[in-house]
This record gives structure tokens, sequence and C-alpha cells, in this order.
């Protein structure tokens, strides 16, 4: 099933792209989230809010639950196919 990355597609991970924890990674909570079990190490999701959006690796979860990630260079609409593909696929695209 692929998904459309537009201007209406919910986000798998709200989050402000342009807010970065103390190593310089985006950041967000699980809390966020629109499905948390998506949301794991290594995982290539859709992140951001009414003001942008970017595919995103997720790099880490604390225990309390913040997540970090790194946002992918380009366009939401070159890296759109990553979406749908295993994370270890998309890291050697």
């Amino acid at each position: 099933m692929t998904r459309e990355v537009d201007t209406v597609t919910t986000v798998d991970l709200h989050a402000d792209l342009n807010a970065q924890d103390d190593d310089g990674l985006g950041w967000s909570t699980l809390a966020d989230a629109q499905d948390s079990g998506r949301i794991r190490p290594g995982a290539l999701v859709l992140a951001g809010n009414k003001y942008g959006r970017a595919v995103v690796r997720i790099l880490a979860i604390d225990d309390d639950g913040q997540v970090h990630f790194h946002i992918l260079p380009g366009s939401t609409a070159k890296n759109r196919h990553l979406l749908d593909g295993p994370a270890s696929a998309a890291s050697s695209a």
C-alpha cells in the first residue's frame, strides 16, 4: 500500500522540524506519533507539522519516550518511495 505524501497526508510523527536536541538531532515524543508501533530505531517515517514535512530516520527512543531522528536530505517528494520500504533497503539507496 502506497501512502500519498501531500498536504493532506497525516504525518507518522508530529514534530517541529526546526527543534533540535543537545546533539543537533531532531526530536519529538512517542506521544506525538500517529502509531507508536511504527516508531522504532532505523524506521523511515514522515515527520513534521502543518509548516513542513520530511522523511526522517528514527535513531533512538529514550526511556522517557523522547524520539531522536535525522532528517533525510532532499525533498519529501524525492524521498517518498523510502516510506514503503524497509529501513535497511533504504539505507543502501
